[in-house]
Parts: C-alpha cells; structure tokens; sequence
C-alpha cells in the first residue's frame, strides 16, 4: 500500500487514500474495506481518527457501515433529474445595490375555502396577505403575493419590507424545513400585467411556493416572472 504523504491532517490521509481506491477501481461496489483498527495500524494514527475518516466518507454517501459486519463501499447514487429551484431569499436581495421593491398591499384578510386548505387553517380564521413588485435598475422582475399563517409570523403585517424582503423575513422568523414547489407556464392577468409593464396576455413563469417549519405550514406564495427573463436550474452560459 502506497501512503499518501502530501501535508493533509492525517484523518484527510486516509480520507484521500480510501477515495483513491475506490475511483480507481482497486475497490468495487460492496468489498468490504479495511477496518478502522486497521486503517490506524497503516496510518500510525489513533483508532478515533481512522474512525473520523471511515464515518465522513460513510456520511457523504462513498461507504456504508452495518453494526457487527463492517464497512462496505457503497453503490453510487441514483442519477436525479429533480430541477433546482432558484432561491428566492438571494434572486432578489437588498445586498445588491440595484435592488429594491414596490409594496402593493400589505393587509390581512379572512381565508376562504381554498386558502384554508392550503394553509391548514380554518376557514374564516385570519391570514395575512402581502404583494410586492421586485425590480432591478426600476425594472420590474418578479410579482410576489405571498399568504402567511399570522400565528407563525405575527409581526409580518408590520413589516414594510424596506430593508428585508417577504421571504428573506419569514426564513429569519421561522427557517423553512421543508419546500414544495409548484412551476407553470401562465398568461398574465390584468393586475400583473401592469405592475410588470408587460402586455395582458404575455407568457410568464408561476413558481408557487409552500414553507413549512416543522410540521407547520408558514405561508404560500407565487412568483411571477415574465417568460422572457425567466428560467429555472443552471445558467450555462448559452
């Protein structure tokens, strides 16, 4: 066995050591590797740190332990075509200088039967309901109307986002644990049309979105972007 001798702390070593061997190939899917007793004998080093490398790897998905049988390399993952979603807390951000927003509304109102379901709140019960407009350079992007949970985020309605936006906010309050997504081709209506100088009728992107903290729901809301400026996953360059 060849050591690795380049100047890395010595748990990185075996790190290095154990990855090499399974890219290469010395090492298939299921073999069993060497045991952490012996990793430390090789290394010359403590039983913890071979263990600290052993549990990394197994962390990252490169090995896999069973109690009382030993460590194996893992199959490689699944291939995932699952699109990422672009961060709403960072796409428009009052870090950047070119960035600010329009409040259209800011209120609460009574759910009714569909916002109910979709909040897990009673019907009737309060919610709040805010639209904002986000541009850049003056240039409106994005509508955002977004419905909150007023338990979760009681102090949302006094917000006048003026140094924070919506999500950057509810993220602050009450982190997401959870995200579904919702993506559809739309035309726009009237109201929307107009607060994103866009003709009615002209193709947009809908993103909506649904936080939950924990086991609860915090707030839905939906994105619309005009379908000429929007595009979801990787910027690659074309």
């Amino acid at each position: 066995m060849q050591h690795i001798t380049y100047a890395l702390p010595r748990y990185a070593q075996i790190k290095a050591y154990i990855k090499r061997e399974i890219d290469t190939g010395q090492w298939k899917v299921g073999q069993q590797i060497p045991s952490e007793h012996q990793l430390a004998e090789d290394f010359q080093v403590s039983r913890m740190t071979a263990r600290r490398a052993v549990q990394e790897l197994a962390d990252e998905g490169l090995l896999e332990r069973s109690v009382g049988l030993g460590t194996f390399v893992a199959p490689p993952p699944e291939v995932s075509f699952a699109l990422q979603m672009p961060s709403m807390e960072t796409q428009f951000s009052y870090s950047d200088p070119d960035y600010s927003n329009r409040v259209i509304s800011l209120r609460t109102v009574v759910a009714n039967a569909g916002m109910a379901s979709i909040l897990g709140v009673a019907e009737g019960d309060a919610v709040y309901q805010s639209v904002v407009v986000h541009l850049r350079r003056g240039v409106p992007l994005q509508w955002e109307e977004c419905l909150v949970k007023s338990q979760v985020a009681p102090a949302y309605i006094k917000q006048r986002f003026a140094k924070v936006t919506p999500q950057a906010y509810l993220r602050w309050v009450c982190p997401a644990t959870k995200i579904d997504h919702q993506v559809q081709a739309v035309t726009c209506e009237p109201a929307i049309a107009d607060a994103l100088s866009l003709a009615v009728g002209s193709p947009c992107l809908k993103i909506t979105r649904r936080c939950w903290s924990g086991n609860t729901i915090v707030s839905v809301a939906r994105f619309i972007a005009p379908g000429a400026s929007a595009f979801l996953g990787t910027d690659l360059g074309g």
